[in-house]
Parts: structure tokens; C-alpha cells; sequence
């Protein structure tokens, strides 16, 4: 079982460094570094001069009738080795579900578990194939992001629910106040993550597609959704705040007032990162720490909320 908790532990840490490879991909504008998938300007190595390419290469790759950019080293590279990322952690969810039989009589359960995993990891695969060949459609890029977070809830649930098995102590009692707020951050802060994108989508359309607004006048520009997931933002960090007091008052669970502590320290980088990218004419270094903020704050809330929810397993 340790063994298979390792394997838990690296996909989660896989995950997360996926989504953070995937934030500096959409943050330098280099999603498009490789025109083509699996492969990257028809290699497996990417180039590293233009030199390397053929004089028509832009007519060659062009993706959904549309010419593409000149060739940039730093934005292929980038871009490849997100790839690269996002294969390693294919083959540890590969491993992970090939180990999950050494567990069968221990739990049945657990070996479907992992193939649902296996299964999210290949669709998550063939949606970043889909975000290439369709010149980053903003709905795609934002189904892409939606089952990232759905594969890292499910990581997050396999690690707690082995920790149960292994766990051989009396369940103690729910505190179902904390619980019921802990759901609510969890809807808010998942809700939060995908404005945020359609909020990125918004920009990318201003600046790239229709280069209506720069990056100095963007932000005028965009619609309700940018207003609401502002606004998300307070009352996420509002009820941060109510837990981490109603932790330290009843000490009725610490390890829930370290969960709450670490995620209120991530979503106050992401709330500092968010007023650089408001008032500071939305730089490109704050745009990958601020999604990644986002996704490490619905981790720990998920995390928490586990925690409360008590045992996992059937009673």
C-alpha cells in the first residue's frame, strides 16, 4: 500500500506541475509554439534554429486554415516540454493503474477507481490535441482546464481514501458547519477557476484575434464575467477568514486549520497576482502564478474537505 500511496503522492505533485507548465504556456503566448500534435513541427525533438525547418514551414503547419506565427525557439521549447510534462504524468497514472491490482482483495474498489483515472488522463490527451488543431478555441481551452482540476479531485480522493484503509481509528464526529462551508469554497473556488478562464479567453480575443484593446486597455474592455470573478474573489477570501477563526477558537481539528491556513496563503497570492494583472496593465509574469495560485487554493479546499467529510469508506 505505501508503495501506491508514492505513486498517489507523484501524480498529484505531476498534476499540479502540469497545470503550472500549462499556465506559462497560456501566460507567453505559446501554445501554439508546436503547430502540430503529437509531434512538434513533425519531429520528435522540436528545433532549436529556424535553420532546422523547411523555407515553407508556416504554409506546411497551418492550423485551421490559418497561417502561423514566425517560429520562436523559447515559445516551442515551452510548449514541448509542457507536452513533455503532461506525458510523465500519463505514465504515472499508467502506473498507478497497473499497480492497483497488487490491491484488489484489499479493496475492490480501488483498480476501477484507477481506470476511471487512466480513462480522464487519455481524454485529457486527445482535448490538448484538440486545443492545437483548432487554433486555441477558448471553449476547448477551457474543457482542457475543467478536467484538469476533475483529474487532480480525483487524485486527491484516492489519496484520502487509501489514508482511510490504512486508518484503523475511530471516525470522530463530523463538524457539519465547517463542512457545509468547506462544500460552499469548493463550488466557489472550482466556479472561480473556470471564470478565469473565460476571462482569459476574453483578453486573448482582445489582444490576439481582434487586437481591439493592449494590454494597457484591456481590462476596460472585458465583460460581466471579469466583474463577477473579481468579486468571487472577496467572498472566497471572506470565507477563509470565518474558518480559519472557527479552527483556532474550537480546536476541533488541526490538521482542517492547517488545510484552511495553507489554502488562504494561495489565495491571497492569488488576489495579489489578480491586482497586478488589474492595475498594472496585466503583465505577463503575474498570469501563470495567478492560475496556478487558483488551482493549488481548490486543492487544499478540496483537501479540507475531505478532511471534514471524516471516512470515505462504507460504514
Amino acid at each position: 500500500m505505501k508503495g501506491f500511496q508514492r505513486l498517489i503522492l507523484l501524480s498529484i505533485i505531476g498534476t499540479y506541475l502540469v497545470i503550472l507548465a500549462g499556465a506559462i504556456v497560456r501566460g507567453t503566448g505559446s501554445g501554439l509554439g508546436c503547430p502540430d500534435w503529437p509531434r512538434c513541427f513533425g519531429q520528435w525533438v522540436p528545433p532549436m534554429d529556424i535553420s532546422e525547418l523547411p523555407a515553407d514551414y508556416k504554409d506546411i503547419y497551418k492550423i485551421a486554415g490559418k497561417t502561423i506565427a514566425d517560429f520562436d525557439p523559447f515559445k516551442t521549447w515551452t510548449e514541448y516540454l509542457n507536452r513533455l510534462l503532461g506525458v510523465l504524468l500519463g505514465i504515472g497514472i499508467v502506473a498507478l493503474f497497473l499497480k492497483s491490482f497488487s490491491l484488489k482483495e484489499t479493496e475492490r474498489n480501488i483498480p476501477w477507481f484507477c481506470g476511471g483515472l487512466l480513462f480522464l488522463i487519455i481524454i485529457q490527451g486527445g482535448v490538448g490535441a484538440l486545443v492545437v488543431s483548432s487554433h486555441l478555441k477558448p471553449f476547448i481551452i477551457t474543457i482542457h482546464m475543467f478536467l484538469a482540476i476533475l483529474l487532480l479531485f480525483g487524485l486527491l480522493y484516492l489519496k484520502k481514501y487509501c489514508e482511510d484503509l490504512q486508518d484503523t481509528s475511530i471516525v470522530p464526529k463530523q463538524d457539519l458547519k465547517a463542512l457545509a462551508i468547506s462544500r460552499l469554497l469548493v463550488t466557489s473556488s472550482f466556479i472561480q477557476v473556470l471564470l478565469g478562464t473565460q476571462v482569459r479567453q476574453q483578453v486573448d480575443h482582445l489582444i490576439r484575434d481582434t487586437q481591439a484593446a493592449t494590454h494597457e486597455t484591456v481590462i476596460s474592455q472585458l465583460g460581466w464575467i471579469f466583474y463577477v470573478h473579481r468579486s468571487f474573489s472577496l467572498l472566497i477570501i471572506g470565507l477563509f477568514i470565518y474558518l480559519l477563526i472557527y479552527f483556532h477558537r474550537t480546536r476541533f481539528n488541526r490538521s482542517a486549520f492547517f488545510l484552511t491556513l495553507f489554502g488562504f496563503f494561495c489565495v491571497s497570492g492569488n488576489i495579489a497576482t489578480g491586482i497586478l494583472l488589474n492595475y498594472f496593465d496585466f503583465p505577463t509574469n503575474a498570469q501563470p502564478p495567478h492560475l496556478f495560485f487558483g488551482v493549488m487554493t481548490t486543492g487544499f479546499i478540496y483537501s479540507l474537505y475531505l478532511n471534514l467529510k471524516g471516512t470515505l469508506l462504507e460504514e
